[in-house]
């Protein structure tokens, strides 16, 4: 029997959490809940068989507290505990039909008298407490899931006129971090504070459910008229709430969501077909990457169709290996000499051409085909790398980016020190770059398979350094080897005193840890003598060169070797 308990002391919880204790053949589960109708709106009713009030001193908002309960229209009986001295016994619950109010006085209760309790409002009605339970989401008291669809599929029988129904989906962006960055615990708490903000910003009427770990969602109907425009307003209120820090601790600590709204259009439309319309508005407003909110249009529905198309279409183009490689070389502006590549990835597209990484890399992302096509570009990377040395090019290292996912591969780590062992590439040729991002989303699993990359001789990067949430307490306890200044902070470190301060104290701190740093972006003179005055290892960027077929890289290093760096750098093939 689940009995929830409102009060503004301890003590009462402790008292009625000890008397349930001595009562082992009527099982029990006791939960407090604050004297405060914003946390009472977050908790499903539905689920308790009995409600205890302690100690509430303000009139007021004992009178806020009884019209939430009347709002939630759930017939919950009621146990007020009180102060004042009053005469009970076992009569005191006999009463036919049951009722569903009594008072107690707090210093004359027993186990004996809360045993007749559990009994008058749990074994009479037995039948009802034998119905099937919506239990709710245990972290935050919200409906769950399951509930919510059923929800969703009495409304939508009830409400068959256009725009009458609407389903919002509310995802809170790379919560994972706050994980890997604070703890499960504070993840925890973190969620319940979203939980009650999202909640703050609804009508009372309107019913908050967590979905998801990090995913909610609220149900929107009208009986008269249009429900987009109540819809629209709860949108902009949540994200507006949302752009307020939350406090965890001594942090502040900001995230953003993404919402996707579906609203029913003519006809009859199933729960999963609504919820399937909001999951893609929502993934559309991910795409933004901030806080905002978009509305499910039949054209996302044409995406869809082309995204499932274009999935289609990689897994083929792997088995025949239409993806190519192209290569941007990596400066040492010391000694002006090219001593590295990024490899990046390209597809030939047996129809469309040769497409960007933009053009499909999502997709792949998404559909997990990312994996086996990072496999693709390390095998190939490596045997490039044989056939640089061959040539007499055994100077240059390839870096390749790896994606967060592949470190979700329980094989990766092995399955890499087989494609090294197959090339027998040497310690140091081959680097693996990584962001910020996936580092601090995987946490220890990815710590240590860098260790074991590292132990395989492979050197690791951090790109795109400075926009994401790595310290260089962090960074120091990782076998790390290079840093790459973000080109949104190299673009503008002649115009903006902020980047020019930020770029010198990464290279300053890279340095301090015995790291190299690589700028990438760099399109001009100026930035490129900047980045040298300030002793930056490594240099990238059009102004050097753009991305090039590995045909023309070997025409480059050649040119480098006969001519000079200088004479190579004038040719404007390049």
């Amino acid at each position: 029997m689940r009995v929830l308990l409102i009060s503004e002391q301890d003590s009462d919880f402790s008292q009625v959490n000890r008397l349930l204790q001595g009562i082992p053949d009527i099982p029990s589960e006791l939960e407090s809940c604050p004297a405060d109708p914003k946390a009472l709106a977050t908790r499903n009713l539905a689920r308790y068989q009995l409600m205890l009030w302690g100690q509430i001193s303000d009139v007021q908002i004992a009178a806020r507290l009884l019209i939430e309960l009347s709002r939630q229209q759930v017939n919950l009986p009621l146990v007020v505990l009180t102060d004042k001295s009053l005469q009970t016994d076992d009569n005191s619950f006999s009463q036919d039909p049951p009722r569903d109010f009594e008072v107690l006085p707090r210093d004359g209760l027993s186990v004996h008298i809360m045993r007749s309790v559990l009994l008058h409002f749990g074994a009479r009605r037995q039948p009802v407490l034998q119905q099937p339970a919506r239990l709710p989401d245990p972290l935050t008291g919200l409906s769950n899931r399951q509930h919510l669809r059923e929800q969703l599929a009495t409304v939508l029988a009830q409400r068959t006129e256009t725009a009458s129904v609407a389903l919002l989906l509310i995802d809170v962006d790379q919560f994972k971090k706050v994980n890997v960055s604070y703890g499960q615990g504070a993840g925890d708490a973190l969620i319940q504070l979203i939980a009650e903000r999202l909640q703050s910003c609804l009508l009372p009427h309107q019913r908050l459910a967590r979905v998801g770990g990090n995913e909610f969602a609220v149900i929107f109907q009208n009986t008269a008229g249009s429900v987009e425009t109540e819809a629209v307003l709860r949108c902009e209120a949540v994200l507006a709430a949302m752009a307020k820090p939350f406090l965890l601790g001594r942090n502040a600590v900001k995230m953003n969501v993404s919402l996707g709204l579906a609203i029913k259009e003519d006809g009859e439309i199933s729960v999963d077909n609504l919820f399937g319309q909001a999951d893609m508005a929502m993934r559309v407003a991910k795409q933004e990457r901030g806080n905002t909110w978009q509305r499910y249009t039949y054209d996302m529905t044409d995406d869809a169709q082309k995204e499932l198309k274009l999935e289609s279409e990689i897994r083929r183009s792997l088995r025949k290996e239409d993806f190519v490689l192209h290569f941007q070389p990596r400066i040492d502006i010391s000694r002006n000499k090219i001593v590295g590549v990024e490899a990046l990835l390209r597809w030939q597209h047996p129809v469309r051409g040769l497409l960007p990484p933009g053009a499909f890399i999502r997709v792949a992302e998404e559909s997990g085909l990312i994996v086996p096509l990072g496999y693709w570009i390390i095998h190939s990377a490596c045997k490039q790398l044989n056939e640089l040395s061959s040539k007499g090019h055994d100077h240059v290292q390839i870096a390749v980016n790896v994606a967060f996912k592949q470190f979700q591969d329980k094989n990766f780590v092995r399955t890499v020190a087989n494609i090294i062992k197959k090339h027998g590439i040497s310690p140091g040729r081959l680097e693996f770059e990584l962001t910020e991002t996936t580092m601090m989303i995987e946490g220890s699993a990815v710590d240590q398979s860098l260790r074991e990359l590292s132990d395989l001789g492979i050197a690791i990067s951090l790109d795109d350094f400075g926009t994401g949430y790595s310290s260089f307490a962090h960074i120091q306890r990782l076998p790390i080897s290079a840093l790459k200044i973000d080109r949104s902070f190299v673009s503008n470190v002649q115009s903006n005193l902020d980047d020019a301060t930020i770029v010198k104290a990464i290279i300053n701190l890279a340095h301090s840890l015995n790291m190299k740093v690589i700028a990438e972006g760099a399109e001009t003179i100026g930035q490129v003598d900047f980045l040298r005055e300030h002793q930056c290892d490594q240099v990238q960027g059009y102004y050097f060169s753009r991305p090039i077929s590995y045909d023309d890289l070997l025409v480059l290093l050649e040119l480098e070797r006969e001519r000079g760096f200088e004479s190579t750098l004038a040719r404007e093939v390049f």
